[in-house]
């Protein structure tokens, strides 16, 4: 029987090009679809989409914690979830079919700062239930703090309080000066903040009737009693800041 005849060399074969050019292929599809599906990844959706094991359970139709009275919302009691602006479905049922790209302005799915937007709103209802003005914007100050503490009774205003109080008084006939007096509370408890607040109204009062202001200059002391939330820094018993307007 004839051996077989072995075939000449060729060379190096050609075929990984093939399998090289599908393997790319494969992986310029997959980022496109990455690419497509990225604006859909955002932190609302991905908190949106933790409540949906709950809507699970609820579709069972199973009697106990998830029956059908509970809310549908997730209510948060220890950790404070984080507040996102999502989408309604209908918006959502209107866009399906319009895709956008990276460079499109949305911003419907911000993620918004729950600090900010709880200050925000906290200011509003403040401004809702109490009448607030706005204080004129200060073009200087000076500030005297006290380390002494107050007399237990009136008069308060005496000793070095006195001294500087002397040296204020004429700047409340001019149009563009006011006077803040803050005492500083000795603890953050309602208590001691309701008695800063006691001590320097009735400090207030002192300076006025010590000026013998009028009724005008009378608004321009403001008495404040205000928490130390330093803790690095000592804490002074009160504090004058003169405020030029």
């Amino acid at each position: 029987m004839a051996k077989k005849q072995k075939k000449p060399d060729q060379g190096p074969s050609n075929a990984y090009l093939l399998s090289f050019g599908d393997t790319m292929t494969t992986l310029l599809a997959f980022f496109i679809v990455l690419n497509s599906l990225a604006e859909e990844q955002t932190g609302a959706n991905l908190y949106r989409g933790t409540g949906s094991f709950v809507q699970a359970m609820e579709s069972f139709g199973t009697s106990g914690r998830m029956t059908g009275e509970r809310t549908q919302n997730a209510i948060s009691k220890g950790e404070v979830s984080p507040l996102y602006a999502i989408e309604g479905e209908e918006k959502e049922e209107d866009q399906r079919g319009f895709s956008s790209g990276p460079d499109d302005e949305d911003d419907a799915l911000r993620v918004i700062n729950r600090e900010e937007d709880e200050f925000e709103r906290f200011m509003r209802e403040m401004g809702r239930l109490s009448k607030v003005d706005q204080l004129p914007y200060t073009n200087g100050e000076a500030v005297f703090d006290f380390f002494e503490p107050l007399a237990s009774e009136a008069p308060l205003v005496t000793g070095k309080y006195a001294e500087v109080v002397d040296q204020c008084l004429p700047l409340l006939y001019r149009p563009n000066y006011q006077i803040e007096v803050i005492v500083w509370a000795t603890t953050p408890s309602p208590t001691a903040w309701r008695r800063a607040m006691r001590q320097s109204q009735q400090f207030g009062n002192e300076i006025a009737a010590k000026g013998n202001l009028p009724p005008p200059a009378r608004g321009k002391v403001l008495p404040v009693g205000h928490p130390w939330i330093d803790s690095d820094v000592k804490r002074p018993v009160m504090s004058i800041i003169v405020k030029k307007s």
